[in-house]
């Protein structure tokens, strides 16, 4: 009977390592699950990372990129716009030396401008308002203009006879705009704020100008604006194409 006892005892014993050894391989193999559960997560949670701080990164260097290159690009067009008014400006220059220069080259110039008012106008009665030293140069020319634009008349429309006055308004001078001679300036020494007083803004080019003039019909309601400005503007705006190619190429 003590004999049972004991085998008893060693069976239970023995079924308690079993249960024991079942139980800590059970655990073990729930271990390892949940470990690779972590580790997998973990590993999950740092590549998110990673992949927010690169995109992070990659996004702070194509906006540094483009901040760069707009950068660049913007250099580029001052430089050109730069380059640009520079030409217009020794462009206004030269002609502003040739009128003042040359009288006989200033009439014949202000006689175009005056037929060329006329045929746009087509008014019987016209005032031409110009610089108040440019007033003896209308004057000297404004009989030659008529004459010429009747002769187109009578060319262009059949022998149409127009008769036109011209009166010069010494009343209501324009103001006189000093130019700057600029030509000993080399394009990086000639700023743009410098550029803004080459143009006259549209609420001004019926005031002021260095040369030219401007017709209105005898009511001053119907305005042909052939002041010099006006023109060398209108010429460099529809040049500007031919510049930039010749310039910069296409």
């Amino acid at each position: 009977m003590y004999q049972d006892q004991i085998s008893l005892a060693d069976f239970v014993l023995q079924e308690a390592r079993e249960k024991c050894f079942e139980i800590e391989v059970k655990a073990f193999k729930q271990f390892e699950k949940e470990k690779k559960q972590i580790v997998e997560r973990e590993k999950s949670n740092i590549q998110e990372e990673i992949n927010t701080k690169y995109k992070k990164k990659a996004q702070q260097e194509r906006i540094k990129h483009s901040a760069l290159v707009n950068g660049a690009r913007m250099r580029l067009m001052n430089a050109r716009n730069q380059a640009l008014m520079k030409i217009y400006s020794d462009s206004q220059y030269q002609i502003y030396k040739m009128i003042r220069q040359d009288e006989r080259f200033y009439e014949e110039l202000l006689k175009n401008l005056i037929v060329q008012g006329l045929i746009k106008l087509f008014e019987h009665e016209v005032v031409v308002r110009c610089l108040h030293r440019d007033i003896r140069h209308v004057k000297n020319v404004i009989d030659d203009a008529i004459a010429e634009f009747q002769d187109i008349l009578r060319k262009e429309l059949n022998g149409l006879e127009f008769e036109v006055k011209i009166e010069v308004d010494e009343d209501k001078c324009l103001d006189e705009r000093t130019l700057i001679d600029n030509s000993i300036k080399g394009v990086q020494d000639y700023s743009l704020q410098e550029s803004a007083s080459e143009v006259i803004s549209k609420t001004e080019n019926d005031k002021k100008c260095f040369g030219g003039i401007l017709l209105t019909n005898k009511e001053g309601l119907i305005v042909c604006k052939n002041t010099l400005d006006v023109r060398t503007e209108q010429t460099f705006q529809d040049s500007l194409p031919i510049i930039r190619s010749t310039l910069f190429g296409k």
